[in-house]
Order: structure tokens, then C-alpha cells, then sequence
């Protein structure tokens, strides 16, 4: 069911826009024109909270062709734009965007996104500015939560996997349209969108009861989490569920696994797929330190136990390299730091108890 614009000036057709006419948009033929810029921004509001909107041309009249329509619990803006300068504010879940035609530059803190033809984009609800020459798309709101929840139900889980939560609400975007084996469910997205369109002239409750919105949201959950479209993922998440282990206590293994790498926290990220920040937040609200003070302490637990039971021929040098010090004074400064005893003294300790 379309929802109304209030206080617009809207006629069908595109007469007088013969270059909104020539771009393709799912909704085409419900685009409705607006005359009046306000007019436009109080539509975009009810997709997006949008606090401006400005045109790139001022010598010329606005206009836009633009629906807003309901499918269960997704609002959906459907539009073919001018050049035209979109500021949103914050909110709370992800946002859809779905390139038909032309293109718009999305900037947002330090990222830039290019929605055009055949892109999707999922971001998160941060502020955000769009810059769009003549573009036609369409744009819908994500609650958090229930992909969230969409995302558990698919995989069979009784909880929500720690790191799905943690790249929801910590996710700089997804671009899935440009990843390799995503193009199908791409394409199954937007023939759900047409599904939805050609529904539209219908009642809304037959509308809420075909649950067109449910599709999209497991669609969407499947091109975001990875573990649902790879078996050998999704067997290994399962048994790390059952097991009563997270993805960071496997990042915990891979760490000591490879205390004598020169890791840090691009390797961390990259690893676990947690963000920077994420990484921050998680080693301290578990283990009271930051990530690198964590492998520091791991570092020189590992090289006690060697210098207290040393094997021949090894010495503070290679016990220190093989821990994962670069240089013998930085270990030698750190571990009376942390042990209050020089490490040479240790493995003289050692050697002669063994001796005896």
C-alpha cells in the first residue's frame, strides 16, 4: 500500500522529464512527481531521517519522482532523482541502498560508497551524506535486532553468535554486490522487491500475510553473514556453539598458537572479524588489558616456562626470538618488569639445578 504525500504537488507521468523517463526503477510506474522541495524531504522522511536536502543546480525548478511504500515492516522509498545533495542524521539499525540507474557518492565518516547500477549497499545508521547526479534507486531501513534474530533462526542456533552481533553494531558497511558468489542473492533480492511492487495496488493484510519482508530480511541476513552460505563455516560455528566456545576464544588460541609472529591488531582484525574497536572493547571487558598487552603477558609466560626448563644449546636470545621479540634488551626489560628477576639469571638458575 502506498503511503501518502502530505502536502506535495504529484502528477504520474514523466512528460516533463523525458531523462527521469529513460532510467529504469522497479517502481516506475508509481513513481509519483513532486514539484516542491520540502515536499520531497517530508517523502525521504519516511524512509530516511533526513535533515536537508539541497540542490545542485539552483537555477533550475526541482522535481523528483518518488513512492514510499509498505511491506510488512519495511518502509521502502523508491525515487529518480536530479542532481541533488541528501544529508541524513543518525538512527538506530541499517540502512539499504539499491542502485537502478545513474549514481549517487555516499560519504560517511571516513568511507566513500558509489551506489549506481546493479550496487547494494548495507550501512550502518551513522550520519551520512549523499551526493546523486540524475540516479534512480530505492532505499529501506534494517532493524538490527530482528536480522539479528532472522539470522539465528536460519542457522538453527539457540543464541546469536557473539561476532554477528559485534559486525552488526560494528560494522563500517557491506558492499555485497561486489563480492564474488553474491550475485544470485542479489538478484533474488531485487526479484523480491518486484514481487513486493506488484503487490502494492493490493490490501495490506494481504500484503502482511504473504510476509514479503521476512524474505528480504533472510536474504539479506544470508549476504551478510557468511556461515549461512558456506557449509564447512557454518558446521564449524555450530560446533563452537555446542562446545560453549566464541570467536574469541578461538582468536585467543590463534594467538598463542603464533606468539613467535610479529602480530597486531590489523592481523587481529583481520583474523576474527572483529573491528579495531570491538577488539578494544572485548579484551577489556574479559581480560582487563588491552590486545597487546594480552600477547605481551602471553610472551613472557611462554619464555619463563622455557628459562625455567631451558633445552640444550638455547639461550636468552633465541628464547626471546622465539617468543616474539624482535630485540633481547626490549625482553630483557620487560620480563624484570613483569617477574622482577633478569631472564639470563633464570636459565643459570635452571642450568645448574639440572646439573645437580
Amino acid at each position: 500500500m502506498s503511503l501518502s504525500v502530505a502536502s506535495a504537488d504529484v502528477h504520474q507521468g514523466f512528460d516533463a522529464h523525458r531523462e527521469a523517463a529513460a532510467l529504469a526503477n522497479p517502481f516506475k510506474r508509481r513513481l509519483g512527481l513532486v514539484g516542491d522541495i520540502n515536499a520531497s524531504a517530508e517523502l525521504f522522511r519516511r524512509v530516511l531521517p533526513v535533515s536537508r536536502l539541497k540542490v545542485m543546480d539552483p537555477d533550475r525548478s526541482w522535481w523528483h519522482y518518488g513512492v514510499a511504500s509498505r511491506f510488512g515492516s519495511i518502509v521502502l522509498g523508491a525515487w529518480i532523482l536530479p542532481p541533488v545533495q541528501i544529508v541524513v542524521a543518525e538512527q538506530y539499525g541499517l540502512s539499504v541502498f539499491l542502485g537502478y540507474a545513474g549514481e549517487q557518492h555516499i560519504q560517511q565518516n571516513s568511507r566513500h560508497w558509489i551506489c549506481c547500477s546493479n550496487t547494494c549497499l548495507i550501512l550502518p545508521g551513522k550520519p551520512l551524506t549523499i551526493e546523486a547526479s540524475l540516479f534512480s534507486g530505492l532505499a529501506f531501513h534494517l532493524e538490527s535486532q530482528r536480522l539479528l534474530k532472522t539470522a539465528t533462526g536460519m542457522a538453527g542456533l539457540s543464541q546469536t553468535p557473539d561476532a554477528w552481533v559485534k559486525s552488526v553494531h560494528e560494522t563500517p558497511g557491506w558492499e555485497p554486490s561486489r563480492e564474488p558468489g553474491l550475485a544470485t542473492l542479489q538478484a533474488m533480492l531485487r526479484q523480491a522487491i518486484v514481487m513486493a511492487e506488484l503487490q502494492a495496488g493490493s490490501s495490506q493484510s494481504l500484503l502482511d500475510r504473504l510476509q514479503l519482508d521476512v524474505l528480504i530480511y533472510r536474504l539479506l541476513a544470508a549476504m551478510i553473514f557468511p556461515e549461512l552460505r558456506e557449509e564447512s563455516s557454518f558446521e564449524r560455528l555450530t560446533h563452537r556453539i555446542e562446545a560453549g566456545r566464541d570467536s574469541f576464544d578461538e582468536l585467543l588460541d590463534f594467538i598463542k598458537s603464533n606468539l613467535a609472529e610479529p602480530l597486531n591488531l590489523t592481523q587481529l582484525e583481520m583474523q576474527s572479524h572483529y573491528s579495531r574497536r570491538a577488539l578494544q572493547y572485548t579484551f577489556r571487558e574479559r581480560l582487563g588489558c588491552t590486545p597487546l598487552q594480552w600477547i605481551r603477558n602471553q610472551r613472557l609466560d611462554e619464555a619463563r616456562l622455557r628459562l625455567q626448563k631451558p633445552s640444550p644449546g638455547e639461550t636468552v636470545a633465541s628464547i626471546s626470538s622465539e617468543c616474539g621479540y624482535r630485540t633481547q634488551s626490549l625482553f630483557s626489560v620487560d620480563f624484570q618488569q613483569r617477574f622482577h628477576v633478569r631472564p639470563s639469571q633464570l636459565l643459570r638458575e635452571a642450568r645448574s639445578t639440572r646439573i645437580r
